[in-house]
C-alpha cells in the first residue's frame, strides 16, 4: 500500500484580453504548465496574437510578472486571487509609491534576505537553545544545593522532552523538536554527572565516568 499526497486546489480568476476565466488548479503546478491551458480557454485568437509580442505573462494587479518556473504556492498565490493574462511586451507596470514608508516596506519584502517567518522561527530556536545552554552552565556554578541542582536538571530535561514531542508531532516543527531533544540530553547528562556516588578520583575513575554517562543517557 502506497501513500500519496494530493496537492490542495487553488481557485483563481484570470482576466484575459477577451474574457475572464475561473478555475481551480493544484497549488504545486508550475506557472509554465498552467499558461497553455489558460491560452486554450482564452481562445484561438489569443493564442495567435501571442506570437506577435513574445508570448504571455501572468501577474497580479500592481505586481511584477509571475516567475514561470515557480509553482503557484512558491510565488504565494492564494485561493481566490485574481491574476491578469497580459502580453509580455505590455505587462502591467509596477506601482509608484508616493509614500516613502510603503515603498521601502515593499522593496524590503522583495529582497532575497528579507526577514521571513522561517528566518524568525530559526532565530527563535537558536536563542532558546542558547538560553537553555546558559541555564545548565549557571547550574554548574558552586553554591547551589546538590539535590536542587539535580532536581532542576532532571525536571528541565523532562519538560524539554515533552516540548520536543509536542513540537515535532502536534505542531510539525522538526527543527524545534530536535533542538529541545538535544538540550534535554544535555540537561540529563549534566544531572547524571553530578549525581552523588563514588568519587571521581583514583583507580576507579574510568568506571565512575562510564557509570555516570550511562545514568545520564
Amino acid at each position: 500500500m502506497t501513500d500519496s499526497t494530493v496537492a490542495h486546489l487553488c481557485r483563481i480568476s484570470v482576466r484575459a484580453p477577451a474574457k475572464s476565466i475561473d478555475l481551480a488548479v493544484p497549488g504545486d503546478i508550475p506557472v509554465a504548465d498552467l499558461l497553455p491551458a489558460l491560452l486554450d480557454y482564452a481562445g484561438e485568437e489569443t493564442q495567435e496574437t501571442g506570437l506577435e509580442h513574445g508570448g504571455w505573462v501572468l501577474q497580479r494587479l500592481g505586481g511584477i510578472p509571475v516567475d514561470e518556473e515557480s509553482t503557484l504556492d512558491a510565488v504565494g498565490i492564494r485561493d481566490g486571487e485574481t491574476l491578469h493574462l497580459r502580453p509580455r511586451a505590455e505587462a502591467l507596470p509596477e506601482p509608484h509609491f508616493d509614500d516613502l514608508v510603503d515603498g521601502i516596506a515593499t522593496n524590503m519584502d522583495r529582497r532575497p534576505f528579507a526577514w521571513t517567518p522561517t528566518v524568525g522561527r530559526r532565530v527563535l530556536i537558536g536563542l532558546s537553545a542558547a538560553a537553555l545552554a546558559v541555564g545548565t552552565v549557571l547550574l554548574a556554578l558552586p553554591g547551589i544545593s546538590l539535590w536542587l541542582r539535580v532536581t532542576v536538571l532532571f525536571a528541565g530535561g523532562i519538560l524539554m522532552l515533552a516540548g520536543a514531542a509536542s513540537a515535532s508531532r502536534a505542531v510539525g516543527d522538526a527543527g524545534a523538536g530536535a533542538a529541545l531533544g538535544v538540550m534535554a540530553t544535555v540537561y540529563w547528562t549534566h544531572a547524571g554527572w553530578v549525581l552523588p556516588g563514588t568519587g571521581s578520583e583514583g583507580d576507579h575513575l574510568a568506571h565512575v565516568l562510564g557509570a555516570r554517562l550511562l545514568a545520564a543517557s
